[in-house]
């Protein structure tokens, strides 16, 4: 049966008993997007958008192994997607997708301050200055 088998696999052109070693490469499948935090949070406190499929024990994995980062606690929170309402046609509305959040504590005292990408804007002074 074996030699029949390894027959039939060579005119397949494949190499059936032979061991061939390649190298693996895993890639992720997922992506994490580093967004500014809307409400104040401590400063060893950094926020993701993460997929909904992403648990708390893939976002604490992926961040140690790809970007070797100690994570102390993550709490996630699902936020619902926005909607927009058409006003021309009556009742029709567009929602966007939902998406998680998660809020990851780094442990060893580790801070991470928001890069500041645009400087705040300097405010006009008004002089109403008078016609005559």
């Amino acid at each position: 049966m074996a030699v029949v088998v390894q027959n039939i696999a060579k005119k397949a052109g494949r190499n059936i008993g032979k061991v061939t070693w390649r190298k693996r490469i895993f890639l992720c499948d997922w992506e994490m997007t580093l967004v500014r935090p809307g409400k104040p949070v401590p400063p060893d406190t950094v926020v993701f958008r993460v997929p909904l499929v992403m648990t708390k024990f893939d976002i604490k994995n992926y961040l140690r192994k790809i970007y070797n980062i100690e994570v102390h606690k993550v709490n996630t929170a699902i936020m619902p997607g926005k909607r927009k309402k058409y006003t021309y046609i009556r009742g029709l509305y567009e929602k966007q997708p939902d998406y998680k959040k998660a809020y990851v504590t780094l442990a060893n005292d580790n801070t991470f301050q928001f890069p500041d990408i645009f400087p705040p804007r300097k405010k006009r002074e008004n002089n109403d200055s008078e016609v005559d």
